[in-house]
């Protein structure tokens, strides 16, 4: 039996798992690590940090699996959005820590960039608009930070920084990270000349744009497979943006297919056939590597990432509980919030809590809660909290059926795949079934199939879904609860006119 490794360093934390050739999923581990928050607005990482997360849940994967390593034929990497590395001549960090995707000290520059390249002709390059993901944090180290700038060399997404690292013979990115830098064109996902001038930028500092997923990079090197476990001589091959590794674990490849992944961001990936443009500029229109068709694309900004916040700063008794019996602090919490009911008895949760790149987008929103009396439970909040979220999805999923056509299914993944009370929660909120797969870390499974693709277990992507994505269960809508979460869903869009207009300027 031969083996393959699938890395998902996502933004709270990584997971590393073992797949057999099938798609089965041997054996597993995982790291959390922290994100730091110098000032109000922003988000910093340390990628040291994180590599030694990284390497030591890949060894230990493969030591809890008691797989003969020199069974692994092929790593490859799905990484969190598009947290940018950048490297001096000597491939070192020119920084202490890594501004987070997430961050939003770029806001007050804008300006400038629109005056290099304006909103509607970047929109119609890239796809993208100026401020939706955080690559003009560039222009922010320029002018703040002139000697950081002036050592750097190499500017790389996580992924390609992480293959690098593991044997890749240079700096490669795939189709879906080029995108998220804002400096690919969306005809043809190749560097942009006029892009890359707005972000002072030289091609020569960018990696190079694979468009083949799973292509071989390089091989893993000794260093590497002390620090990880892997054999010597393991393909490393390209894997892709954690949304695009979870889309293909969830067998994405046919127009009509929807996938929500519910990770520290939330995103909406509809398969289209073909490239229509949101004249709103609000929806992401994108290739879908290995398949030829389209990806109607948005996301928010915090996601599942509200959720943690609640379990980090108000459930330290639940953690420390979870802790003791070796529990998921996060089953506990929703265990909570089933102790309340639908509607989180009239509490409303807006949880933007780093700004709406939704429908409502707003860089200034943040969290804000409605509703709350003397009377009101942390049963309630949790459930706010989650239902908040759900309806956040759901106006997401509206605006892409909008512009983009018909939903067919929708297939949910990411940590809330996990918790059945929150995935009936879906479906009633959303008015559809929803459909899990049989393997729920689909990030991993993504990136395993792309080093299976490019090892040669799996022809190409469409050959890699039929042999290791099946729906394994399939949530229908309660209607009980279903005309509850609609009301519930009207008052949420209330309160956030209300915040947009009122407090969030």
């Amino acid at each position: 039996m031969r083996y393959l490794m699938g890395i998902d360093e996502g933004t709270t934390g990584c997971k590393a798992c073992l797949f057999d050739e099938n798609g089965l999923l041997v054996n597993s581990a995982s790291r959390e690590y922290p994100s730091y928050y110098p000032k109000p607005g922003w988000v910093e990482q340390d990628i040291e940090q994180i590599k030694e997360c990284v390497f030591a849940s890949c060894k230990e994967a493969i030591e809890k699996s008691c797989v003969n390593p020199n069974d692994i034929i092929g790593i490859s990497h799905s990484n969190q959005g598009i947290t940018m590395v950048l490297l001096d001549e000597n491939e070192q960090p020119v920084r202490e820590k890594t501004i987070g995707w997430q961050d939003l000290r770029y806001v007050d520059i804008l300006p400038e960039l629109q005056a290099k390249v304006n909103e509607n002709e970047y929109w119609e390059i890239s796809g993208m608009m100026y401020g939706t993901y955080n690559i003009p944090v560039l222009n922010w180290i320029q002018e703040n930070e002139p000697k950081v700038w002036a050592k750097v060399k190499h500017i790389c997404s996580h992924q390609d920084y992480f293959l690098r690292q593991y044997g890749a013979d240079g700096y490669f990115i795939d189709e879906g990270c080029a995108n998220f830098m804002s400096m690919a064109r969306m005809e043809d996902n190749e560097w942009d000349e006029r892009l890359m001038k707005a972000y002072n930028v030289d091609s020569s500092m960018l990696p190079i744009i694979i468009h083949e997923p799973g292509k071989v990079v390089g091989y893993v090197t000794e260093e590497a497979s002390q620090k990880t476990g892997l054999p010597i001589g393991c393909s490393v091959c390209l894997g892709g943006l954690d949304t695009n590794c979870c889309s293909m674990g969830a067998g994405a490849k046919d127009a009509g297919t929807q996938v929500l992944i519910m990770g520290t961001a939330g995103v909406s990936i509809l398969i289209t056939d073909k490239s229509k443009m949101d004249p709103n500029k609000r929806i992401t229109v994108r290739s879908n590597p290995g398949f030829g068709n389209w990806q109607s694309y948005i996301m928010t900004n915090t996601g599942a990432s509200s959720f943690r916040w609640f379990r980090d700063e108000l459930c330290s008794m639940e953690v420390a509980t979870g802790k003791l019996m070796g529990v998921d602090p996060y089953d506990i919490i929703t265990s909570i919030a089933h102790n309340s009911s639908p509607g989180a008895n009239g509490v409303t949760a807006l949880t933007c809590f780093q700004g709406s790149h939704t429908r409502k987008k707003n860089e200034k929103a943040r969290g804000t809660f409605f509703g709350i009396n003397l009377g009101t439970t942390k049963a309630d909040i949790a459930e706010a909290i989650l239902e908040g979220i759900c309806f956040e999805m759901k106006d997401i999923l509206n605006m892409n059926e909008e512009l983009s056509g018909e939903v067919k299914n929708i297939r949910l993944c990411g940590g809330v795949a996990k918790s059945p009370l929150w995935c009936q929660m879906f479906a009633d909120i959303l008015q559809r079934p929803v459909e899990l797969t049989e393997v729920s870390e689909l990030g991993s499974l993504g990136a395993a199939m792309c080093a299976g693709i490019g090892s040669g277990i799996f022809k190409d992507c469409v050959n890699a879904i039929d042999k290791c994505v099946h729906v394994s269960k399939i949530y229908t809508p309660d209607e009980i609860n279903e005309k509850i979460y609609a009301e519930s869903y009207d008052r949420w869009n209330k309160f956030y006119a209300i915040a947009n207009n009122d407090i969030y300027i």
